[in-house]
């Protein structure tokens, strides 16, 4: 089981964490790249779906910063960060390894 099917937040939890939002929106971006970066085509098309993928590794990327870099309001939302991160694959992280201590 992924970090990502571990934990799935209530709408009032997100309200009094904004961690929450962080974390899903995070989820929903790694979907994406990963539905994009399984694009194969030939061609002109390749060039397309290259293009794609690159726009949604950038959007992946620039939030993985934010997810990694935003602070809980809650210990729910410390564990639930916790949780998420640990179970995150490589591409899925921050391309700067200094995240580390940040976290």
């Amino acid at each position: 089981m992924s970090s990502q099917e571990i934990y799935t937040p209530s709408v009032a939890a997100a309200d009094r964490d904004l961690i929450f939002v962080v974390i899903e929106r995070h989820r929903e971006l790694s979907a994406h790249y990963d539905a994009a970066a399984s694009l194969s085509a030939d061609g002109a098309e390749f060039a397309a779906a290259d293009e794609v993928t690159g726009q949604t590794n950038l959007a992946l990327t620039e939030h993985a910063n934010v997810l990694i870099r935003s602070k809980p309001a809650t210990i729910t939302g410390v564990i639930a960060l916790t949780r998420y991160v640990a179970g995150l694959r490589e591409w899925e992280l921050p391309d700067d390894d200094a995240w580390y201590p940040q976290f």
